[in-house]
């Protein structure tokens, strides 16, 4: 599985922008600010429905914006998977999957499979258990819907 193309709008501070990948390797190289790390959290957003920097959906929407999208095709078994995610002010987060709404973002869980690890993490290496298997929760639960379905409850 490889992500083809991103598009972003409203994103951050993206206005509006598409991004085609290569299926072998991509670097994104640039100035501090300029939104490397926002393109790394949408396709966060994309696999796993939550932004890796920021629980609270609606701040990640451009400033005196109302809305924001994120969308992926993604390369899976010889097929194209259209990801879809919407954030609007006052409004339930939007995820879909080739035009189909998830009743349940759990549903969306393992589809793409993503692990994400940044200088923040170093409390992996450095601190307790307890942040340690939160971390391995997330990345078992992406492979196993019946863990995942355990560790909702």
């Amino acid at each position: 599985m490889h992500l083809k193309s991103l598009s972003l709008v409203n994103f951050k501070n993206y206005k509006q922008v598409e991004i085609q990948f290569n299926a072998k390797i991509n670097c994104f190289i640039g100035e501090n600010g300029v939104g490397k790390t926002n393109i790394l959290d949408a396709v966060h957003y994309l696999a796993l429905c939550k932004s890796s920097l920021n629980p609270v959906d609606t701040q990640n929407i451009m400033h005196g914006q109302e809305f924001c999208v994120i969308q992926g095709i993604f390369a899976r078994l010889g097929k194209d998977e259209n990801i879809y995610c919407g954030i609007r002010k006052q409004k339930k987060k939007q995820f879909k999957r080739n035009q189909k709404e998830y009743q349940k973002l759990s549903e969306h869980i393992g589809l793409i499979p993503l692990v994400m690890v940044s200088p923040f993490d170093s409390t992996l290496i450095n601190g307790g258990s307890e942040e340690r298997r939160k971390f391995m929760n997330g990345v078992i639960a992406q492979y196993s819907r019946v863990y995942l379905e355990n560790l909702i409850r």
